[in-house]
């Protein structure tokens, strides 16, 4: 799977080896965090976070609270920051 880097995001690799890949995502403030394709993966939310959820084209708004862990299956998506706050999550993507 691939990932577009967006400037205004930093992703750091927490982690990779033969089963897993885990990324740490933050980005201050409101705009793009990333654009990618991805295999089956956990999302950790470590802040809270209202962001905007684009794929297939549909757009959904879509708001977490720290702590949330949500089950994403593969995809190729677009994520956008809608607030102003800091937003950090923890990915667990699953290799194939």
């Amino acid at each position: 799977m691939t990932t577009a880097n967006i400037d205004a995001a930093n992703i750091d690799i927490v982690l990779d080896n033969d089963r897993v890949l885990v990324r740490r995502v933050t980005r201050s403030g409101p705009g793009p965090v990333s654009s990618a394709q991805r295999h089956d993966r956990l999302i950790i939310y470590l802040k809270d976070a209202r962001i905007a959820r684009s794929a297939g084209g549909s757009r959904q708004t879509i708001t977490r609270s720290a702590g949330d862990v949500i089950w994403q299956p593969a995809s190729e998506h677009a994520i956008e920051h809608l607030d102003a706050t800091d937003h950090e999550v923890l990915i667990v993507e699953l290799k194939a």
